[in-house]
């Protein structure tokens, strides 16, 4: 290694991202051990670990409990540091092709589970929209939004959401914004009847994802709920740890 400008951990992780997106090591490829990689680029422990951790974050690697680090498949998506986006934006922002096949869209009456979440009465009006999310036509997860019917009226009779953002549809036709949102992940086992919709057998693992989102006046505006292949799917979360005393 070299003396520059860049932390050293950033050079090596840009030397590491290069054998990657190089083939150097392919998909699937498991890295060597990193002791090897350490001694390989003359590094601590330390650097190297933070290199690795860099492109876990990044999505260029995936690291199996027990078994080591691997080069992430190319349709595996990594949820990175905190924001809100959509789906169809952290695809596009990995240079995937993002669509979507719409499974159903109507106006319904709300159940209460629904309803209660959204803030609205039982049995109020919701327009419920189910999707297939594919990336670069490879089914990634099923996605069902709920949306107050009186949001965006006849949004059961929009053509672009195989194609679309919903939040793009609802900033563009509706003037909706979606500023915030509180999620939560859970393990879960992809259904009989989702199995086929996402190639993938009956009672693979899976991700369970709920997602409730409010606009600019905390009003809440859908409620998400989406079922992604755990195969192809990732969490990794930047933590720091605050100074002694503060949130002890």
């Amino acid at each position: 290694m070299t003396a520059g400008s860049a932390p050293l951990y950033a050079q090596v992780t840009d030397m590491l991202r290069t054998r990657i997106e190089g083939k150097h090591w392919k998909p699937g490829d498991r890295l060597p051990a990193e002791q090897q990689l350490c001694q390989e680029f003359r590094v601590s422990s330390i650097t190297m670990r933070r290199a690795l951790a860099s492109l876990v974050a990044e999505g260029k690697l995936v690291r199996h409990q027990g078994r080591g680090t691997f080069v992430a498949d190319s349709h595996h998506l990594v949820l990175g540091p905190p924001r809100l986006s959509s789906f169809s934006e952290d695809l596009q922002q990995r240079g995937w092709a993002s669509t979507s096949k719409v499974l159903r869209l109507e106006t319904i009456s709300g159940p209460e589970e629904i309803t209660s979440r959204l803030g609205m009465s039982p049995g109020a009006e919701l327009t419920v929209l189910r999707r297939l999310r594919l990336a670069d036509d490879e089914p990634i997860g099923i996605q069902t939004a709920w949306l107050p019917a009186h949001l965006a009226p006849d949004l059961d009779q929009a053509s672009s959401l195989e194609t679309e953002s919903l939040y793009e549809v609802l900033r563009r036709d509706y003037g909706i914004t979606a500023t915030q949102a509180t999620e939560t992940f859970s393990a879960a086992l992809v259904e009989t009847g989702d199995a086929d919709l996402l190639t993938v057998p009956a009672g693979s693992a899976a991700f369970r994802v709920e997602r409730l989102t409010t606009d600019g006046t905390n009003r809440p505006i859908e409620f998400v709920r989406s079922v992604i292949r755990g195969d192809r799917y990732t969490v990794a979360l930047n933590l720091s740890r605050l100074p002694a005393g503060i949130g002890s």
